[in-house]
């Protein structure tokens, strides 16, 4: 498949065409962005320094935009931006190197007692996607490992003086492992495996050994990374542009190497065809365009356009992801079931009683998130 015929993505010095010339937008891009960020950062209407490093903190892409900004002139830039910019890069820097070698640590541990194990997100996507420490932030490091191995995974970090706080997290001073057994929270949401049956040995058959922070580890097939990704992106509600600029950015850097075939087919195995093509979409606004065999075959309408339309207007909803899952079950049963488990998660309950008197509970948080982060985006804008 041809670089044409895979995806678009601008070559050298040519332009690519974007919804919006929101700086945000632009500084997040894999670019080039050239003129058009030079005039969105020019426009003193438009851009408010203070307000736009609010947005690029908030959006989490603050790292992706001093890569941007360090390739311009630096007396078209505003000095204080710049320098705040490199700064902040500079600080996740020598945090990701800090985790980094905690990271590694456990990864040695668990190679030396026979525990296969693959690192999603976190420092693998900065080192698979970026290779820059600074370019994007992390809050913990997510490892898979079987089912069966879940013993031994718990034995080595009680050894390294990790202490579970909730079911799978563990935490030692900074640095938290959230230890997967399915890589799609389904221990927490157990309808998300009957909404989405990924296929956790066959993720583990077509890893390869490899590194992840100095550390050895399995990598996933880059395929069955890309539809992760994707996956996180929609669980989370598009509620931060980093993660669609992750996609981006793989995307322009990686898509011919990639067999998008064959994501298309693994995807169709997990009933996440849609799911991933919507995620993929969202990147259209930072200057890409998802390659023809994941790309929607039907336009998002009604209630799925909506929700995919404001996460492009970087506007949006609250627990939008979990309305377009719902959305993708083949039957209303599974629809019910897994709404149902949003309002009172299984995982989370451990009695039929205590599920039914959590209910409410549970919507008073869930309105109370969607709630927050409403301030949290009106703040940042």
């Amino acid at each position: 498949m041809g670089l044409t015929e895979s995806f678009a993505v601008p070559q050298h010095d040519d332009e690519p065409t974007f919804p919006a010339a929101d700086p945000v937008i632009l500084l997040a891009s894999p670019g080039p962005m050239g003129p058009a960020l030079r005039a969105a950062l020019r426009e003193p209407d438009r851009v408010a320094v203070p307000r736009l490093l609010d947005r690029l903190i908030y959006h989490r892409v603050d790292g992706l935009a001093w890569r941007a900004i360090a390739s311009l002139p630096p007396e078209e830039i505003d000095p204080w931006l710049r320098a705040t910019l490199r700064r902040r890069h500079q600080q996740r820097a020598a945090a990701a190197l800090a985790q980094g070698l905690a990271l590694c640590e456990v990864l040695e541990r668990l190679d030396r007692a026979g525990v296969p194990v693959a690192v999603m997100r976190g420092l693998r996507a900065i080192e698979w996607i970026y290779k820059d420490a600074g370019a994007r932030p992390f809050e913990d490091h997510d490892l898979l490992i079987r089912p069966e191995d879940e013993a031994g995974a718990r034995a080595v970090l009680e050894a390294l003086e990790y202490d579970e706080v909730t079911s799978g997290l563990f935490r030692r001073t900074t640095v938290s492992i959230d230890l997967h057994t399915d890589p799609i929270g389904a221990r927490r949401r157990p309808t998300r495996a009957r909404l989405l049956p990924i296929d956790v040995p066959a993720l583990f058959r077509e890893a390869r050994p490899g590194w992840v922070a100095g550390g050895p580890a399995l990598l996933l097939s880059p395929e069955d990374d890309l539809i992760l990704l994707a996956l996180h992106v929609v669980k989370h509600s598009f509620d931060r542009l980093i993660r669609t600029a992750d996609l981006a950015h793989i995307i322009a850097a990686h898509g011919t190497a990639l067999c998008w075939e064959a994501v298309r087919d693994k995807a169709e195995m997990a009933r996440a065809l849609r799911l991933v093509g919507l995620a993929l979409g969202a990147s259209e606004m930072l200057g890409v365009s998802p390659p023809a065999p994941v790309r929607l075959a039907d336009p998002a309408r009604g209630l799925e356009g909506l929700l995919l339309r404001r996460a492009r207007d970087l506007r949006p909803l609250p627990y939008g992801g979990e309305v377009l899952m719902a959305l993708a079950a083949p039957r209303f049963i599974d629809r019910l079931l897994f709404i149902l488990d949003a309002m009172a998660p299984r995982g989370e309950s451990r009695t039929v009683g205590r599920a039914t008197a959590g209910l409410s509970r549970r919507a008073v948080v869930l309105l109370d998130g969607a709630a927050r982060q409403v301030r949290e985006r009106r703040q940042a804008r």
